[in-house]
This record gives C-alpha cells, structure tokens and sequence, in this order.
C-alpha cells in the first residue's frame, strides 16, 4: 500500500516557483520581469533565492533530472514542479516542507539526484567571487571609510602589484576578518567571500555610505574617465549605480543627465540617486532614442550599458534559453546599434563608453564593427591601456580591433562577466588624414 498521503497539497510556494518556471518556458517571457510581478507576494524573497539557485546550476539540475529518470517513472510529477523541489533540496533549503506526494517523491529520489550530480558537479557551483563594497564618497570620503572599518577589520597588507595575476592571488588568500583595496577602482574594498550577507545587511549600506557594487560594473565609469565638472550622459540610467559612480568620480559637480524609458526604474533611478546625495544627476524619463542635443546640451561624455541578454550574469535569474536564443540576441543587437549611433550623433561627444553585461559577439564585437563602419569619425581606444595594461581578457582576435576590447570572466577576474570598449571621437587632422 502506498505510503502517500494524496490529501496533502503541496506548499503554495512550490506551486508559485512552478508555475512562474512553466510561465518562463513556454511565454519566453524572462524569470526578472515574472518574479517583479509577484513583488507583493510574502515570500517574495525566498522565491527569488530559490529561483537564482536553478538558474546558477540549471545545466547540472535538468541533467540530474533526466539521469536518474524521475519524470519517466512519476509521469504525473509536472517538470516544473519537479525542477524546483530538486533544487530547494539540493541547493537552496536542503529539506522540503510538507508530506504532499510530489514532494515526498523527490525525497525518495535524493540518493539517485545526488549521484547524478555528484559531488564535484555541486562544489563547482559554489559562488567564489569576493564580496565588493565601494565607497559613496558623496557622504564619507576614502580615508574616513578606512577608519570606520579600523575598529573591527584588517586591511590586508599590499605592496604595489607587479601584474594583474599577483592582485588575483592576494584576492583569493584574503582572511575572512581582512579586506583589501581593488587595484583599479581606488573607492572600491574587497572583502572575503563570506561576508556577503554581513554586508547586504549592514548599517553602512542601509545610509548609502557603502554601495554594494561587482568590480566589473565599477570598470565602466573608472574607464570613462570623466574630469571633474564634466557634462555626462548615461544612456540607460536606471537602477543608477553605474550614475552614481560617475557622480562620485566628478565629486559630485557638473551634471549628469539619466535617461530612462521604463516608468517603474525611472522611480528607483530617482529614489536610488536622491538617497545617495547626488547633486550633479538630472534624471529624464524618456526613451533616449528621442533624446535630442538639444535637450542634453554640451554633452562630452557618454556611457552607454544598454539593454542586453545578461548571459554574463547567470545569477540575475536568466534561463539558458533566455540568454542562448539566437532571435532574441539579433533583436538585441539591432538595438544596440542604434543606440551607440544615436551616442555617436551627439556633436560635443569626446569619448563613449559602452559596456554589457554579456559575453555574447552579436552583443558585443559586432556591435562594435558596425558602429565603426556607420560611423567613421570615432575610433576605438585600447581598454587594456586604461587599465594601465593590467588586465587579461580581451576582445575577440577575429576581430582586428578585438584586443581594444576588455571582457570580464567570471572564472578568471572573480566579477560577473563584462564586456567594454571605448570610443573617441576623431580629431580634425585625424579626420582628414
């Protein structure tokens, strides 16, 4: 006899994840915008981090699924459902609620999961990238951040690094009670990978004085370089931590026009920008596509982080299929294309930025190849060189400009993975030559 209890329903979350998933693959609609619609949901939170766990270890999950043949042998256990019970037990919570039949059957199925996995599989998806804090010096300047963090932490001894791989190493030997100074971005502090949560929820960053930013998204404004008094112009502004950085950068002076279309991130933009005590920041809701010169005058400096597929930033919730489908990636570049030409009309324009959070060529090389043939007075900077040529992934050498390019790799540079090039506008001797 069957030891089920069929009476028992399974946890409303459990359904609530499943069907968010079934919605995801079969609408092709993204797992950010289906969980936003659920934002009043109590257990909103938990479902996100449930939700993030499948989509870090997505290939090892659906492998271990199809492998140890759960579906074939439980025909009325739906995949969704199926996929996130196994990995609430395996990667998020390690236990399940209840004593529903779906959830008593992956309990069953443990030992045969997990072996399908294999416990190399599981250790390779541990996040080993170091916790990044950077410093809002709109509120507290460099030096007194350092002394708040004297009473209760070490600042790892550094001399000045020879090469990029010598700073990578004394990254991964930082003590859990130590933190270091990145060695390109001067306001940004690393800190040992465990204290993650510490940070997320320290007083420090709930007043803005710290902002909890990746090192790969920190690189766009540190390689703008904008001087001090700038006239700037971030294309697609919103949340704003990349706006915020290029307002510390100016020591909050001249002006920093943010654009965005979506009505909802223009508020976080405005909410985000008026918390952090930024002076310089005109926040626009438009689609920049309609921005005109006129309307953002004397601009000099561009920076351009546009809508993309996000394949550098598995934990941003992407399905594989999300990130992989060769349509959606065509339709992004399209775009992508015309919103770099439109930076490139701008007529004061000296140098754009532009920088995804993809390692997608039709995202990225491509776009670039275009926009330098659409638009001959610019010329493509070497993003190495800016780094003062410290650092180790490059563009693509298929392309002739691809060693100018800078990429982020997760398993290398320990940040999400990025993509950056810089662009200038030619000189009139250049121009004529």
């Amino acid at each position: 006899m069957s030891g089920f209890k069929h009476s028992i329903k399974v946890p409303s979350k459990y359904k609530k994840v499943a069907a968010i998933l079934k919605t995801a693959f079969e609408s092709k609609k993204s797992l950010k915008s289906l969980i936003f619609e659920q934002k009043k949901h109590v257990k909103l939170r938990d479902m996100q981090a449930l939700l993030t766990h499948y989509t870090d270890n997505q290939r090892a999950i659906d492998a271990a699924i199809e492998k140890c043949q759960i579906l074939e042998e439980n025909p009325r256990l739906s995949r969704e459902l199926c996929i996130t019970l196994v990995t609430e037990l395996i990667y998020h919570r390690k236990d399940l609620k209840g004593d529903s039949k779906p959830v008593q059957t992956v309990r069953a199925y443990r030992k045969r999961i997990m072996k399908a996995l294999g416990d190399e599989n599981l250790a390779k998806k541990k996040d080993t990238k170091p916790r990044y804090v950077r410093i809002n010096t709109n509120i507290v300047s460099i030096a007194d951040a350092h002394a708040m963090l004297a009473e209760n932490w070490y600042k790892k001894d550094c001399p000045p690094f020879e090469n990029y791989d010598e700073f990578l190493k004394a990254v991964e030997t930082l003590e859990e009670n130590e933190y270091m100074v990145d060695m390109h971005v001067d306001d940004l502090l690393i800190f040992h990978n465990k204290q993650k949560y510490f940070w997320a929820t320290h007083e420090y960053t709930e007043s803005k004085k710290f902002m909890l930013q990746d090192k790969a998204t920190c690189l766009a404004a540190k390689i703008l370089n904008p001087p001090i008094g700038s006239i700037i112009l971030d294309m697609c502004a919103a949340p704003g931590m990349k706006t915020i950085h290029l307002s510390n950068l100016v020591k909050n002076q001249g002006t920093i026009y943010a654009i965005e279309k979506d009505a909802e991130r223009y508020r976080l933009l405005r909410s985000m920008t008026k918390k952090v005590k930024c002076k310089n920041i005109k926040p626009i809701e438009a689609d920049v596509l309609t921005i005109t010169p006129e309307e953002c005058p004397d601009v000099e400096y561009i920076l351009l982080d546009p809508p993309c597929s996000g394949s550098g930033m598995q934990n941003r919730m992407c399905l594989n299929s999300e990130v992989d489908d060769a349509q959606r990636l065509q339709k992004l570049g399209g775009l992508q294309i015309k919103l770099l030409s439109h930076a490139m009309n701008f007529p004061h324009v000296k140098r754009i930025v532009y920088s995804t959070c993809s390692i997608h060529k039709e995202e990225n090389e491509d776009v670039v190849k275009k926009c330098l043939y659409l638009n001959p007075t610019f010329k493509l900077l070497s993003a190495k060189k800016a780094l003062r040529n410290k650092w180790c992934n490059l563009g693509d050498r298929q392309y002739d400009f691809g060693k100018k390019c800078l990429y982020s790799r997760p398993e290398k540079d320990l940040t999400i993975g990025m993509f950056i090039a810089i662009f200038e506008k030619l000189s009139n001797s250049e121009e004529v030559a």
